[in-house]
């Protein structure tokens, strides 16, 4: 009777979640300039979530429409992610996972086209191998393309619109001038949206001009560049959005969406977002200062249902602070946020 009273309580009482991000894995394939797993890899842990801890984190899915298995790490590197992917659909969620593409073979291609997945994000650094391969180290624009054209062949031959393709473009100082072949590049693959993002998290100092908010002398350019590429997106029926590309200190939204998502991270952390997820490693740069990074978990699945973890008094409490319609002060709402938020990029429109 106690335990039918508590799988009760739990249902009615859960919450109704944007997505829930789930990280099946920490390791990857690529080398990625920016990525704090390149840059801080003696110690960096390599982790695969465990398909037991999947399967304890499967009934709370019903939190959600959405599941996206993506963290820290490559997708398709998880040797579980097509049983992790069928026990989304089974639950009637929709699905989805970014790579850096190079493990799109024609099997893994077909299996995912079968299993229905609803999303593939492909990260991107540039519209030339030059510049692409020069950033996102051990990945090879041109096969990535393959790839995706093999995609788009594999979809028509089984007349089916999914898995959707989005583009997730890095904007960087060094590449940003190839931006402008987006559109084309997402024609050519098939792409139904495309999403330009900042460097938010730097954990290396030498990177910090490469972020194009910190480039306020072209900051006209960058934001006209950015709108043309709406204007002639939306013309063509894709999504294009960015983010900044400067920055807006006053701003208290967050674009990780900590007041109706979180992240579920390799241990099974209930963390607000990737960048506070105890996975990384020791420090970052904001605004030429060195700052720990603080790693904040509200609870584990292994231990307590996803609800009893959202409806924590101290979570609900930080989500609060980033909620839209709160009446409080601004000066307030920054004097109770922790300071991991407070000196967050994310925070400030990255």
């Amino acid at each position: 009777m106690f335990e039918w009273l508590k799988r009760h309580m739990d249902k009615i009482t859960s919450p109704t979640l944007d997505w829930v991000q789930v990280e099946v894995t920490t390791s990857c394939n690529g080398s990625c300039i920016y990525c704090p797993r390149t840059l801080m890899s003696k110690r960096w842990a390599n982790r695969h979530m465990p398909i037991e801890l999947f399967d304890e984190l499967a009934p709370f899915l019903r939190h959600t429409d959405l599941v996206y298995l993506q963290g820290w790490g490559e997708p398709l590197l998880q040797n579980d992610l097509f049983e992790m992917v069928r026990i989304c659909k089974d639950r009637g969620k929709r699905v989805g996972f970014t790579t850096n593409g190079m493990l799109l073979t024609e099997d893994t291609i077909r299996t995912l086209v079968d299993l229905q997945l609803d999303i593939i994000g492909i990260s991107l650094a540039g519209t030339t191998a030059k510049t692409h391969n020069r950033i996102r180290k051990g990945t090879d624009l041109n096969k990535i393309i393959a790839h995706l054209e093999r995609l788009c062949e594999i979809k028509a031959e089984k007349k089916t619109e999914i898995p959707a393709v989005h583009l997730a473009y890095l904007m960087l100082k060094s590449n940003f001038h190839e931006i402008k072949e987006i559109l084309p590049l997402g024609r050519r693959v098939g792409a139904t949206e495309i999403i330009a993002s900042n460097l938010a998290l730097i954990v290396d100092p030498k990177l910090s001009p490469e972020a194009v908010f910190n480039d306020t002398v072209r900051m006209d350019y960058y934001r006209n560049t950015l709108d043309e590429i709406r204007h002639k997106a939306t013309r063509e029926n894709i999504v294009f959005d960015y983010h900044g590309p400067g920055l807006d200190d006053a701003s208290l939204r967050c674009r990780e969406n900590v007041h109706r998502a979180c992240v579920i991270n390799v241990e099974g952390e209930v963390v607000p977002c990737v960048l506070t997820n105890p996975v990384l490693p020791s420090y970052y740069i904001f605004k030429d200062q060195s700052l720990p990074v603080r790693a904040m978990s509200f609870g584990n699945i292994r231990n307590e249902t996803l609800t009893q973890i959202w409806n924590k008094k101290e979570y609900s409490k930080f989500r609060d602070l980033f909620d839209p319609e709160t009446a409080r002060k601004p000066e307030q709402i920054r004097s109770d946020m922790p300071q991991c938020c407070v000196r967050c990029y994310k925070r400030f429109g990255a």
